[in-house]
């Protein structure tokens, strides 16, 4: 909530953060105490169940602030990913107007918070979509369980378990809100100079958490944590949590870790997508769509056949799929792109620098494949 508010000042790129959890984690305790900065909980959050022209004027409406959307399972999950570079982009749809001509568009700049029982990608798998890493990026997602056995929280303060700490945290800000927000901003347009240390703050925090050679997506997510962190530390500098200094820096970093490990790590995030789709497509057709080059099979119907397979002693399926059906296998990547990542990897058998080889198969003469090796199936990072 603190960070929403030195975007502007900062020209930072919008986006949001994602709480992802069974019900009764504490998720919308979350939400009520970041909207308690700046009004009544009941009426600052609001609900993903939108259409898009909605969504759009609630992101206009909170320009320049923090917009709270909870249970991501109400909006449509053909929509889902949409709605994330939407609210991202900052910019809705370009529209006619009545006379025929460009109508203004609306723009924003913010951040956003979202909770929900499932993450982005989950709920468009529902649908048959694959989230991006452009996606996954804009809407960087935390598992809401803290690990601690208290749900969200890592600290109980006293109290008899999470539950009761919620209870308390939800009646204090049903009484006490719209107060930090306000004052957090006052004090910094009397300080303006504040705004350009945060800068400093968030080098000093990305040299020390961002791991050695990090992708660019890694990044930008990073950036947000840490601007979140810096903007946490000026709040306690004015008064405004009575946290200890430091914690807010502290637990920026505590959110990033867990979302890289959630991730797999700080690297780009298309290499591991791209070999999941192929995996998924031969797990989900192998036997239904490859026909066995030994003629075990024979007995089974294949319907829209997609290749071939040989079983290799002791390793698994090798795959033997021509060139005409390699984008199916892809999911959507990019061919070429996804062929010379399992070349790289060891997972595709070549020929003379090509990805692709010319083989005999039954009925179809030598042609041009792509054979996918066990190799497929082996440990990422050894590969």
């Amino acid at each position: 909530g603190f960070a929403a508010l030195l975007l502007g000042r900062l020209g930072d790129e919008s986006g949001g953060i994602h709480l992802r959890g069974a019900s009764s984690t504490g998720k919308s305790t979350a939400l009520a105490v970041a909207a308690s900065l700046f009004g009544p909980p009941a009426r600052y959050v609001q609900r993903w169940r939108a259409t898009s022209n909605g969504l759009e004027a609630m992101a206009a409406a909170h320009c320049d602030g923090l917009l709270i959307l909870d249970e991501l399972a109400q909006v449509d999950p053909r929509e889902a990913g949409e709605a994330a570079y939407l609210l991202a982009n900052g910019q809705g749809k370009a529209r006619a107007a009545r006379t025929g001509g460009a109508r203004a568009r609306a723009s924003w700049r913010l951040l956003f918070l979202s909770a929900g029982e499932i993450g982005l990608s989950a709920h468009m798998q529902a649908a048959g979509k694959r989230t991006h890493a452009g996606q996954e990026i804009r809407l960087a997602d935390l598992d809401a369980d803290a690990g601690k056995g208290f749900g969200l929280f890592e600290n109980l303060h006293g109290r008899a378990d999470g539950a009761a700490l919620a209870r308390e945290l939800a009646e204090a800000t049903s009484r006490h809100h719209g107060t930090a927000g306000p004052a957090f901003l006052s004090a910094l347009v009397a300080e303006l100079d504040q705004v350009a240390a945060v800068e400093a703050v968030r080098r000093a925090w990305l040299a020390r958490h961002l791991p050695a050679g990090a992708s660019g997506q890694a990044h930008r997510v990073a950036g947000r944590f840490a601007l979140i962190g810096a903007a946490g530390e000026i709040a306690t500098g004015y008064g405004l949590t009575g946290w200890p200094r430091g914690a807010a820096l502290e637990s920026a970093a505590t959110c990033f870790r867990a979302w890289a490990d959630g991730r797999g790590g700080a690297g780009n995030r298309e290499p591991a997508a791209m070999l999941e789709a192929v995996r998924r497509f031969l797990l989900a057709h192998g036997e239904a769509r490859f026909a066995d080059l030994d003629g075990s099979d024979d007995r089974r119907t294949l319907l829209n056949r997609a290749g071939f397979r040989r079983q290799e002693p002791g390793a698994g399926w090798r795959y033997f799929i021509p060139a005409e059906g390699w984008p199916e296998v892809c999911s959507g990547f990019d061919p070429k792109a996804v062929a010379a990542l399992l070349a790289a990897r060891g997972c595709l058998d070549t020929e003379d620098g090509r990805t692709t080889r010319r083989e005999r198969l039954p009925e179809l003469g030598r042609v041009r494949c792509y054979v996918v090796t066990p190799a497929l199936w082996g440990d990422d990072d050894a590969a």
